[in-house]
């Protein structure tokens, strides 16, 4: 879950709670003055966490109140349980499928998840590999070298489950394949699931 303003996570957490909120509300619920708690509601719209979703006339005097309501962005801000439930899901398929079946299914997720993947105008794999990479949280680097291209990974999006679970190095793997339109999967010369500071492939 990324880092945030604590009195901002709590107001996302008073908006989620409650569905939609206004300043009065939010200033009630955190003992907050309303001028404060404007300035913080300001921010997280500015970030596109928040919408103004309708507003919500008083009882007595005063002008209507807007009424907040959390965006979809907002949704990285709350807990999520998805490694636990990786971890039995793929305990479970290689207690079921043999070593093979298990090799085909990551193959298939890997065209799945590139099936639809194709390069922009005026850009070719190696850019469109690292687009894809860069999406979705690889931070990867690519380099010509030696007839070919040495890819490094110096983040691992699965380093909590990857540990155990080897089969996520094999999905990357076709997944570059698939990408670049190779052969066969390249093998890793180094990975940060043995320890090392990023994970590295050599492409030829």
């Amino acid at each position: 879950m990324p880092a945030m303003h604590a009195i901002r996570q709590r107001i996302l957490q008073v908006i989620r709670e409650r569905g939609r909120a206004t300043v009065a509300e939010l200033a009630e619920v955190l003992g907050m003055a309303p001028v404060s708690v404007r300035h913080h509601l300001d921010i997280l719209q500015g970030d596109g966490l928040i919408r103004v979703d309708g507003v919500r006339r008083r009882s007595g005097a005063g002008r209507p109140q807007h009424v907040y309501t959390l965006t979809a962005e907002a949704s990285r801000f709350f807990p999520k349980n998805y490694e636990e439930v990786l971890h039995h899901l793929l305990d479970e398929l290689k207690a079921t499928l043999s070593a093979e079946d298990v090799d085909a299914l990551v193959r298939r997720i890997a065209h799945r998840m590139t099936a639809t993947v194709s390069p922009e105008p005026a850009e070719d794999r190696t850019d469109l590999i690292i687009r894809f990479l860069s999406e979705r949280g690889y931070m990867p680097h690519l380099e010509e070298k030696n007839n070919g291209y040495v890819l490094c990974v110096t983040n691992c999006p699965y380093a909590d489950v990857v540990t155990a679970h080897e089969e996520l190095c094999r999905l990357d793997a076709y997944l570059v394949a698939h990408l670049l339109d190779l052969p066969a999967p390249p093998q890793w010369d180094q990975t940060i699931r043995e320890g090392h500071l990023r994970c590295r492939m050599r492409i030829t």
